[in-house]
């Protein structure tokens, strides 16, 4: 609500400034931000001509019981579940050696598309592997629990798992080390529950029943409206991004907002191709907080390079119907723009995959890599690949 009032002021103070309203309107944001972003569509349709929605932290209610039940699964301080950093590395290189290579065919230590990784997590404990940092039966566990994804009593899916690859960053940031992060701790225990001294261990299925029941309390806070409908009729261009290697929110949520839209509108990917485009970019974590792909595409400020940028993208799309397919990025050396560029690549827009060409061609390159359509896309209840649904 705020950022809607805050919009219809600033046309005003526009229009009597200039004696002319502003031509066009536009949101850019990432996180929180790009929840906001979403609600904008949702609710303010005619407020912003191009939005610009990063990293979505939509499913806020959710996203918050997911956050804060990594708790539960790895434990506290000695507990025999719990992981050492330089296991989580242990476990981070096993995730590459699966499914980086042997699944998008360059050993780049990224996974271009974590969702068709069928983790063995298995390989990594003492026994299997002669590794001196091997997982004990508990800890192998652990690790396929964080991966899992977050159900009701019913069976009913609430949140998507982890993306595969992100687990290095999110055991640095303290995700798996017997805390929880503030954010949703402080969500839960003041917009929830009211009370301060909320003990996190307390965690339970009331605690995702209570927390949808107060959504309407607090805004709709969960920004999960799937019909975009008035937005499209006023003519809105939406471009939602999630980095893949995301560490706190699952790049998953996103992909699974987009099937949500598709579903409540009854469209098709080529009708939401009109006005909504979701792009997966690889190897990125949270936001403009790097990540070993091409990560940086103008996402948030003017691209350091001044050669990609998706604001520029959306404005061109907006004002002249030139729909962006792919959102390319830039991989600096040491993410050091005075240490030129490593590497470039186009992310593909969803429904479609990133996918290398092969025949020896330089990886380096975009021309490099091609767009192909995940014919099976919609797919998300038990079996699918990631469980959305």
């Amino acid at each position: 609500m705020r950022p809607h009032i805050s919009v219809v002021a600033a046309k005003q103070v526009i229009k009597q400034y200039y004696s002319q309203p502003a031509s066009y309107s536009y949101y850019v944001g990432c996180s929180t931000g790009g929840r906001q972003g979403l609600k904008s569509a949702q609710e303010f349709p005619d407020d912003f001509d191009g939005i610009l929605a990063g990293s979505s932290a939509s499913d806020f209610n959710h996203l918050s019981d997911w956050t804060s039940r990594f708790l539960l699964i790895t434990g506290f301080g000695s507990d025999a579940r719990a992981l050492s950093k330089d296991q989580w590395v242990y476990v981070h290189e096993e995730v590459l050696a699966q499914c980086d290579e042997p699944l998008d065919g360059v050993a780049d230590g990224i996974l271009e598309d974590p969702t068709i990784c069928e983790f063995n997590a298995a390989a990594l404990q003492c026994g299997t592997s002669s590794d001196s940092r091997c997982l004990t039966q508990t800890q192998v566990q652990t690790v396929n629990d964080v991966y899992s994804e977050l159900y009701d009593q019913s069976g009913n899916l609430l949140y998507p798992s982890l993306s595969l690859g992100a687990e290095l960053v999110a055991s640095q940031q303290g995700l798996f080390t017997g805390s929880v992060i503030g954010n949703a701790a402080n969500f839960i225990s003041n917009a929830v529950y009211n009370d301060s001294n909320w003990d996190p261990r307390s965690l339970s299925q009331e605690t995702f029943t209570r927390a949808d029941e107060t959504d309407v309390l607090h805004g709709n806070i969960s920004s999960w409206n799937g019909d975009l409908s008035a937005f499209r009729r006023a003519g809105g261009k939406l471009m939602m991004y999630h980095g893949m290697a995301d560490p706190n929110i699952a790049g998953e949520n996103s992909q699974r907002y987009y099937l949500h839209v598709a579903k409540t509108m009854g469209a098709s990917d080529e009708q939401l191709d009109d006005f909504f485009r979701f792009y997966r970019i690889s190897g990125n974590g949270h936001c403009s907080s790097g990540g070993e792909g091409a990560w940086e595409f103008g996402q948030i400020a003017a691209a350091r390079n001044g050669k990609f940028s998706a604001v520029q993208q959306l404005v061109d799309w907006t004002e002249q119907g030139i729909a962006p397919d792919t959102i390319t990025g830039t991989k600096f050396h040491n993410d050091d723009p005075s240490q030129g560029v490593a590497f470039e690549r186009s992310h593909c827009r969803f429904p479609y995959r990133t996918t290398y060409k092969g025949n020896g061609l330089d990886p380096n390159v975009t021309t490099s890599w091609t767009c192909e359509k995940i014919n099976n896309w919609q797919e998300c209840g038990p079996g699918a690949l990631p469980r959305l649904c």
